[in-house]
C-alpha cells in the first residue's frame, strides 16, 4: 500500500497527524534507523525522515537506501528557530555581498554590519 509516513520527532509529530499523515515519533537517530529498518519491507510509498536523524544515519544505511527504488526515503527539513533563521539570513547577505561587491538590501530593510 503506497502511503507517506512520517519518522519526526514528538514535538513536530501533532502537526502531521492532524495533515493526516501516519506518524512514528522517535527521539534518535538510531531510534529512526531502527523503526526505518522494520519499515522497510512492509511499506513502497515515501518514508519521510527528520533531517538531522536521517543525516546522523550510518554510512551503510544511506548507501542501500540510495539504492533502493521503493520505498523512496527522504529526508524532511526540521526547520529552523528564530535565531537560526537569522543567523542564516546575515551568513546569506555576507555572501552576496562578497560575491557582488555590494551589500543588497530588500525593502526597507535596515543595514546589517
Amino acid at each position: 500500500m503506497s502511503r507517506l509516513l512520517v519518522l519526526t520527532t514528538r514535538e513536530l509529530a501533532a502537526g502531521y497527524r492532524l495533515a493526516g499523515v501516519t506518524v512514528f515519533e522517535v527521539a534518535s537517530s538510531e531510534e529512526a534507523a531502527t523503526q526505518l529498518e522494520e519499515l522497510l519491507d512492509q511499506e513502497d510509498g515515501v518514508i519521510a525522515v527528520h533531517a538531522p536523524f536521517f543525516h546522523g544515519f550510518a554510512r551503510p544505511l544511506r548507501r542501500r537506501l540510495d539504492a533502493r527504488l521503493t520505498p523512496l526515503v527522504v529526508p524532511l527539513p526540521g526547520g529552523m528557530t528564530d535565531d537560526q533563521a537569522g543567523d542564516r539570513r546575515t551568513r546569506l547577505l555576507r555572501m552576496l555581498r562578497q560575491a557582488v561587491g555590494y551589500e543588497i538590501t530588500f525593502g526597507d530593510e535596515t543595514r546589517t554590519p
